[in-house]
């Protein structure tokens, strides 16, 4: 969506707006919502680089929802195995 013009600047998870609302809005929202977001790429970056990570049974656990939020489903189980490294 960001490769559209005018589009640059939008739809990352740091914007503010009314379709993304994690972290607040307006003049009081999360000042640390920049640091939060490059710690959560981090992780995710260490763990698909040391891990393999599939699903327990092999397929897509329900979605669940929370009145209007598709939320993840908490009792799918996650299985992690650590990568030889070459």
């Amino acid at each position: 969506m960001r490769e559209d013009d005018g589009e640059n600047t939008k739809h990352q998870a740091v914007t503010l707006g009314p379709d993304w609302t994690i972290f607040g809005g307006g003049k009081h929202a999360c000042p640390g919502r920049f640091f939060a977001i490059n710690e959560v790429k981090a992780m995710l970056a260490y763990v698909l680089l040391n891990y393999d990570v599939k699903l327990k049974d092999g397929e897509r656990p329900k979605t669940m929802w929370l009145g209007t939020a598709n939320i993840p489903n908490q009792t799918a189980h996650l299985l992690f195995r650590k990568r030889k490294q070459q």
